[in-house]
């Protein structure tokens, strides 16, 4: 107890009152009394009203304004019925009157003390409830961010992570991928339905659990195909095609089902996962429809899809050089007001003879020869100049996004050129956002982290890309200080069953995202639906076929010299 009050025997009058229940600390003036509390734990202040210098008042404001001291117990001592009402008004929690009763005294402290321990042990226990509430629904966050929602199984992204991992971790122990899918699982899901075909997946995981389990590292990659990272003397035994085959009859589904298994022995371990599964999956799929073998071992033969990769690389070149390639802008609206905030570049081909080429055709070509990166600065750069020829015209410009590539972030001089581009164009840095790609962070998180840290004290904002869909959302959200994420809508996109789990997750992550100041950019929006839910989470902003297809640098603009910041938001169907 600290007693304030500038009478010395209105001091020791009151130590000796509260002396048996308390330890007691004195101050003669307010001044004093901050500094005690200043240095020593109080626990209640008891102090008078008149005092020389600082008052009673003055103290009691000055403690409520300070965060360290603002609940701490304030007992007044007067004489003065005025006082006792302003000194309560000013948020001292009670008062005894002078000159003292001992009794009554002692019974208005201690049920102040007491009233005031119950309700900070109240606060504590929910405190701590809502600490485990927290922790338990990141575990889930992190759990759902890493595994398939129907198996449980390691989804893609954390397969390729965690088999890096077991590679890095036994370096001398040979190991091979393997990759198997399900010969005309359509056709076996249209004959019985999705919740049959999904009965036989989940048997297929419940095999790899137990047959697998502590050996290797598998997933479910997508839809049907299944991922494994094996010792090799493993991968090569019957023993996995055999239990495989006895679950599928357990299943019964032996007969309609049927099996394929390529294999690639991993000899080169400074190569990306992603590329060996991609060479395991060519091996696979050079004996789709061979009844007569269900096993293919990947080899130096097996390059004719290399080599259509490197004829649409040097047709890219062609394209590239006669300005073929164009960016088209999806825009982001505020889902309340309806006001353009910003859009995404995104590329297409204009080919002379084909026509406008949507990207599915020729990115993963680009992306698996490196052609990309070439692409992405061409495309940055008419951006960058498209940006500058708004600014130029008077027209109040919104930030535009731009991709960065997997590839890019091994390039040193990645952050100096994106430097050099804007000030070249005389654009502010915040025009140019930039996304980070799900597979940049999934192949190599500290470059992908010195190369942000470089790129956010040039004055950059980043964009997670994809958030929800795989393993680096979540493990990016903590690891990671971006700005800015985009929620993938895809996210919503699973069995029906999981769908109030999905909502729940989605419930959580913008709430979350809010709280660390991070706005989020919904992508992908193609329902009503979809755009209720999101106003109801409070998400702000949106982008999708719902209201705006991407669109040429031509049709961008009239959107922008047309859109205000009160325009209804006007949707389109998809």
């Amino acid at each position: 107890m600290l007693i304030v009050d500038d009478s010395r025997i209105d001091r020791t009058l009151l130590a000796n009152m509260f002396a048996e229940s308390y330890s007691i600390l004195e101050a003669a003036s307010g001044q004093e009394a901050l500094v005690t509390m200043a240095e020593r734990k109080v626990d209640v202040v008891v102090l008078d009203i008149d005092m020389k210098g600082m008052n009673g008042f003055a103290l009691i404001d000055a403690m409520k304004a300070d965060p360290s001291l603002s609940d701490i117990p304030i007992i007044v001592e007067t004489g003065e019925s005025a006082h006792e009402e302003s000194a309560l008004l000013r948020g001292a929690d009670d008062f005894i009157a002078k000159p003292f009763n001992t009794t009554i005294a002692r019974r208005r402290v201690d049920n102040i003390v007491t009233k005031h321990v119950l309700e900070r042990e109240k606060l504590q226990t929910a405190l701590r409830k809502t600490e485990l509430l927290a922790a338990h629904r990141a575990q889930e966050l992190l759990y759902a961010a890493e595994h398939d929602s129907l198996t449980g199984l390691y989804n893609r992204t954390a397969f390729c992570r965690k088999t890096a991992e077991l590679l890095k971790s036994r370096p001398h122990e040979e190991f091979a991928i393997v990759q198997f899918d399900i010969e005309r699982f359509k056709i076996f899901n249209e004959l019985h339905g999705s919740i049959r075909g999904d009965e036989v997946l989940k048997a297929i995981a419940q095999c790899l659990d137990k047959t697998l389990r502590n050996r290797g590292v598998y997933g479910r990659m997508e839809a049907d195909h299944f991922a494994l990272c094996l010792p090799k003397d493993m991968a090569l035994s019957n023993n996995l095609a055999t239990q495989l085959e006895l679950a599928l009859a357990n299943a019964e589904a032996e007969h309609e089902i049927v099996l394929y298994f390529g294999m690639y022995e991993i000899t080169d371990r400074t190569m990306p996962v992603d590329i060996m599964c991609d060479r395991a999956t060519l091996a696979l799929r050079s004996i789709k429809g061979n009844y007569n073998t269900r096993f293919a071992l990947y080899d130096s033969n097996m390059h004719q899809s290399l080599i259509t990769k490197h004829t649409m690389k040097a047709e890219g070149e062609r394209a590239l050089e006669h300005r073929e390639f164009e960016p088209f802008i999806q825009p982001i609206f505020n889902l309340a007001s309806g006001a353009l905030v910003g859009g995404e570049a995104l590329v297409r081909w204009r080919h002379p003879d084909k026509g406008l080429i949507p990207p599915g055709q020729f990115l993963p070509f680009f992306e698996n020869s490196g052609f990309i990166v070439r692409l992405d600065s061409h495309i940055r750069e008419e951006v960058c100049r498209f940006l500058a020829s708004m600014e130029s015209s008077g027209i109040a410009s919104v930030p535009l996004s731009v991709n960065i590539s997997r590839l890019e972030f091994y390039d040193p001089h990645l952050c100096n050129n994106l430097v050099d581009l804007v000030k070249r164009h005389r654009l502010p840095l915040s025009r140019l956002r930039l996304e980070i790609t799900e597979s940049a962070y999934a192949d190599n998180l500290p470059q992908l982290l010195q190369a942000m840290e470089k790129l956010q004290r040039f004055g950059f904002t980043v964009l997670m890309d994809d958030f929800g869909t795989g393993y680096s959302s979540l493990s990016m959200l903590r690891d990671v200080p971006i700005d800015m994420i985009k929620l993938d809508m895809r996210f919503l996109g699973g069995e029906s069953r999981n769908r109030a789990r999905e909502e729940n997750i989605l419930r959580a992550i913008v709430p979350m995202a809010k709280s660390l100041d991070l706005p989020v950019i919904a992508e992908g929006v193609e329902t009503a639906d979809q755009a209720s839910l999101l106003e109801s989470v409070g998400c702000d902003l949106v982008q999708g076929y719902l209201y705006a297809k991407p669109v040429s640098r031509d049709e961008f603009l009239a959107l922008a010299v047309r859109e205000t910041a009160k325009s209804p938001l006007k949707k389109q169907k998809a």
